[in-house]
């Protein structure tokens, strides 16, 4: 599972598939965190959206992140559903039930067309990394996984556009 490391300093945002390609190819994948600003949906402590994906503006994010973590679910299959799941899961937990809810919200699509962001603002723990795992216990290909810890803002989110941040 790639783990993209920031350098303190916010980018740009970037599309979710290059993001997650980006830190599949790199030894130590890391960079500008992506920021992604204005105005959305903002999701409190366990809530979860569809983010749809295409011509209408719209921001979805996990807001207010102290220990949580925004869990952002697409997939590349073009039979999926054109939107993202965002889950903005309590204390970094992600059960069995949530990657269900993600993989039925995107369609059913084949668990390997998903990508997966996992950012959140603390370090790398148990905690996090056993929800990481319950997440590719599903099936999902643990290197489609891109863990984000230790973001510089209680936030992270993606776009109509795919783009995140």
């Amino acid at each position: 599972m790639p783990v993209y490391v920031h350098n303190n300093q916010f980018g740009p945002p970037v599309n979710i598939s290059a993001f997650v390609a980006a830190a599949q190819a790199a030894a130590a994948p890391g960079g500008q965190l992506p920021m992604l600003g204005g105005p959305g949906n903002n999701l409190g402590v366990n809530a979860t959206a569809a983010a749809p994906i295409g011509p209408v503006a719209g921001v979805t994010r996990a807001f207010g992140l102290i220990t949580c973590a925004s869990v952002i679910y697409v997939s590349t299959n073009v039979a999926a559903a054109a939107a993202a799941w965002v889950h903005h899961a309590n204390a970094g937990h992600v059960g069995i039930a949530d990657v269900n809810a993600a993989i039925v919200a995107l369609g059913n699509p084949p668990v390997a067309s998903i990508l997966v962001i996992f950012a959140h603002p603390g370090a790398q723990d148990a905690g996090y990394n056993g929800s990481i795992a319950t997440i590719a216990a599903q099936g999902i290909p643990a290197n489609n996984i891109v863990e984000i810890p230790n973001l510089l803002v209680p936030q992270f989110g993606i776009n109509n556009l795919g783009m995140i941040g």
